[in-house]
C-alpha cells in the first residue's frame, strides 16, 4: 500500500512539474504584442482587449466598464486603469502565458494573481 502512495505522489510531482514548463514568462513587448495584442481576454464574466497603441478596455464580471494604458517597462507590463469612474494606481506585472492562457501577477510578479484569462480570438 506504502508503495502505491508513494507512486501517485511521484506520478502528481511529474505531471504538475510537466505542467509548468508548458508556461513561459513574457519577458519582451514583442512576445507580449505577438500573444494578446487586440485579442478578446476573458476570465469569468471580465473580459478585456489590450491594443498595440498602449490602450485597453474592458469590463468587470459586474458589468462595470474600464479603460486604461499600459506600457513596457523592463520585463513588466505596466497598466493604469480607471473602473467605473474611479483611478486605479499604476502596477507593473509579470506576464506568463502557457497555450491559450495568460496569467497577470501583481508587483512585478511578487503580488497576488491580476487573473489568468482565456485567449478567445
Amino acid at each position: 500500500m506504502k508503495v502505491v502512495a508513494l507512486l501517485a505522489v511521484v506520478a502528481s510531482v511529474v505531471l504538475l512539474s510537466a505542467e509548468t514548463l508548458d508556461a513561459k514568462d513574457l519577458k519582451k513587448e514583442d512576445q507580449f504584442l505577438a500573444a494578446v495584442a487586440g485579442k478578446k481576454l476573458v476570465d469569468g464574466g471580465t473580459w478585456v482587449i489590450i491594443s498595440a497603441d498602449g490602450k485597453l478596455t474592458g469590463e468587470t464580471g459586474d458589468k462595470v466598464k474600464f479603460k486604461g494604458a499600459w506600457a513596457w517597462n523592463k520585463r513588466f507590463w505596466c497598466r493604469t486603469l480607471v473602473v467605473g469612474g474611479k483611478q486605479i494606481p499604476q502596477d507593473c506585472q509579470k506576464v506568463t502565458i502557457d497555450g491559450n492562457q495568460v496569467t497577470f501577477t501583481r508587483n512585478k510578479g511578487k503580488g497576488k494573481s491580476g487573473g489568468t484569462y482565456t485567449i478567445t480570438n
